[in-house]
Order: C-alpha cells, then structure tokens, then sequence
C-alpha cells in the first residue's frame, strides 16, 4: 500500500444517496489505506442510523475505516467544513468525495493516489464522472471559455462518453477539477491555507485548483480510470444558489486574468496536454 488517504465527506440529510456512497465506497475501494471521516450537518435518526449500520453489526463495530462527525448545526460553509474535517485526520493525503457519488472500479483510489505517488510536479488529480446512466459525462475536467462568461463549466457535460470517448479516456492536464471527487497531499492543502472560505457552496474547488498551480506551481491532472457515478448532478450541475453571484464576484476580484480560456485549445488540439503516467 503506497501514503495514507483520509477521505472527507460532508452530509446533510441525503439519505437514499448517502446509503449508496457508503455501501459502495466500501465495497469497491480497494488496494489502498484509507479513514473515511463522515462530517454529518445537523443529523436526524435516520442518518445517524445509516452511519452507524456502515460501521455496527449487531451492536459489534466491524469497520474501523470510518469515522463519523456529528454536528449540530448545517450553517457552515462547503470549504469550513471541509478544512474542520481536514485537521481530523493525518493521512499523507486527503480526498474530498461527495455524498451522492458510487464508485464503478474497485481500483478508482489505487489509480489516483498513483499519480500523486509517482509525480511530485501534481498538485491535483480529478476523476471520471458519470450520471447514473453511465452513458453520459458529469465530469471528465473543467474548461474557461468567453461562451460561459470567462467561467469554469465542465469538459463535456451530458455528452454521451462513445462520442468523445478517445478524449477521455487519455490523463489530461487542466487548470482545475471538482471536488466532487478530487485527490490533494495534505502538506499541500495546508501550505495554500486550505480551501476559501469566504465562498459559500461554490467556486471554492476552482480556487483551490488554481491556489495550486499558481502558489505551488504544481499541475492539476484527470485522471480516467477512477470512474465514478455522481448522481446528484443528474438535476443540474451549476443550480442557482442564493449566493451564487457573490461568489461569482469573489472569484473575478481574485483570479480575473490568472487563468487562460482553454475551451478552443481543448477542442482544437486533442492530442495535446496529455499527461504521460509516471507508473
């Protein structure tokens, strides 16, 4: 087994797809040592419940892999949150995991954690995601482009995977990745502060990407063979939230002519930016 990984999930009150998460994450998440801290926001029974069947059996504890946070309230933010649990652990290596994704391939972490292992100049590596219909793309990277405003939307949203399925199926270089699913070393995450927390629910995985690249110098890697399902995004990845253009103005004061519009590149030069593997 290569570093330590502590996952890093954040709940609140999803139930039906929290029981798919942990079901499984524990099933198909193999070949590598991992803690699971779960960070409940403001748990009713039925989460609890859920929680504590992933780990009990009979009243017995079988799975010492997870551990679960009760928290009280469900005001804090998605970077708060995450930099709490983050100081939980001490694994060499933190992977921030939504509670709505399915794993596909019991070697999706193995695969990841290989690039951080083998490549000191990654910062970041990202996963394939799917919607539950497994034909169509979530998530494969995340492009800029003057068509969505000079922001960050995802590298073939809803296409169909057979279309484009040569593009994705290569590791690619990007300026950024969700955290939906996304691997980081902790010594990293530390030195860059963590993620924002002046966003609330969006944008902060972007700026996290890009805190990377630009502060730390390091690259920012898709890697496809960690295949997931996401089933949230099914009803839209980018819904309006509340505060959706406060954050949008955080990010423009903070990174407005720091990243490239890469889109056309993208589209224009398939073969290019490819990241060879180091394994």
């Amino acid at each position: 087994m290569g570093n330590k990984i502590n996952i890093i999930t954040t709940t609140y009150r999803n139930t039906d797809k929290l029981k798919i998460c942990l079901s499984t994450v524990l099933e198909r998440t193999k070949f590598v040592d991992y803690k699971w801290y779960i960070w409940a926001n403001n748990p009713n029974n039925e989460v609890k419940q859920i929680i504590h069947d992933s780990i009990f059996m009979d009243d017995i504890r079988f799975n010492d892999r997870i551990e679960p946070i009760f928290n009280d309230d469900n005001d804090g933010s998605f970077s708060s949150n995450n930099n709490k649990v983050a100081r939980e652990g001490d694994g060499e290596y933190i992977l921030f995991l939504n509670d709505d994704i399915e794993p596909l391939n019991d070697d999706w972490l193995l695969n990841m954690s290989r690039v951080l292992d083998s490549d000191p100049k990654v910062g970041a590596v990202g996963a394939l995601l799917l919607y539950p219909d497994k034909k169509l793309i979530q998530h494969c990277g995340v492009f800029f482009s003057n068509r969505t405003n000079n922001l960050p939307f995802h590298m073939f949203y809803r296409e169909p995977i057979q279309k484009v399925s040569n593009f994705v199926s290569q590791y690619r270089y990007y300026q950024t990745v969700t955290a939906a699913c996304m691997l980081v070393r902790r010594e990293d995450f530390e030195k860059i502060g963590g993620l924002s927390e002046e966003y609330f629910y969006q944008y902060e995985d972007v700026d996290l990407c890009l805190k990377i690249k630009n502060e730390l110098k390091k690259h920012i890697v898709y890697c496809p063979s960690a295949q997931l399902i996401h089933h949230e995004g099914i009803s839209g990845t980018f819904k309006e939230h509340p505060r959706l253009q406060e954050n949008i103005k955080i990010f423009r004061d903070k990174w407005s002519g720091l990243y490239l519009n890469d889109l056309e590149f993208y589209l224009s030069n398939p073969n290019h930016l490819i990241y060879k593997t180091k394994f």
